[in-house]
């Protein structure tokens, strides 16, 4: 498909390790999410074609402490623990910063972004559960959902909240790579994307 329409969650870099941006080349346009205003400064350069929203996305509105190792690192966070895991790991320390946060549902109604779009992507390291718990799956239904599930094993997939919460909301898990889970909605049928 070439005309698809993403909504990227935790986008961090417009083109390096980004899932969007081969979409992006075919034609695909959408809505960007950081936290960070440096790296939607990147996005409004590299990504002209879609929008890109400085805000945390999570489960309500408000201010929220972030914890940033570096503006362009792929483990800033909304989470401690998770910040905390990896400055013990990596020997490296963060910064915190205050951040406003909203809710998926809240900015999409904002955007009047349409209720069936085609794809969901989520990337924020530990917070991901609190994002899509945000989003009312009743009213908006992206027909894929892409979203980072760290596990060590992929069994344990099944037994995560993120797995728990998409499946009783219909969604069901198609694929898995690396740390990467792919949910379609069961409505969708795979041939139409």
């Amino acid at each position: 498909k070439n005309n698809g329409f993403y909504v990227d969650v935790g986008a961090l870099h417009p083109i390096n390790g980004s899932l969007t941006y081969n979409l992006y080349k075919r034609g695909w346009v959408g809505i960007n999410f950081d936290m960070l205003d440096e790296n939607i400064k990147l996005l409004k350069f590299f990504r002209k074609n879609d929008q890109s929203i400085n805000i945390a996305i999570s489960s309500s509105v408000g201010k929220v402490n972030s914890y940033i190792f570096h503006p362009g690192s792929g483990l800033n966070t909304l989470e401690k623990k998770w910040a905390d895991k990896w400055a013990f790991n990596l020997k490296k320390n963060y910064f915190t910063r205050k951040v406003e946060k909203t809710t998926l549902t809240k900015i999409l109604n904002n955007l009047e972004v349409d209720n069936h779009f085609d794809l969901l992507n989520v990337d924020v390291e530990g917070h991901e559960f609190q994002v899509l718990s945000g989003l009312d799956l009743i009213k908006f239904r992206p027909k894929i959902i892409t979203v980072e599930i760290h596990v060590e094993k992929t069994k344990e997939i099944f037994s995560t909240t993120v797995f728990k919460y998409l499946t009783k909301n219909n969604y069901e898990l198609i694929s898995h790579y690396f740390h990467t889970s792919f949910f379609k909605a069961k409505e969708f049928i795979i041939t139409d994307i």
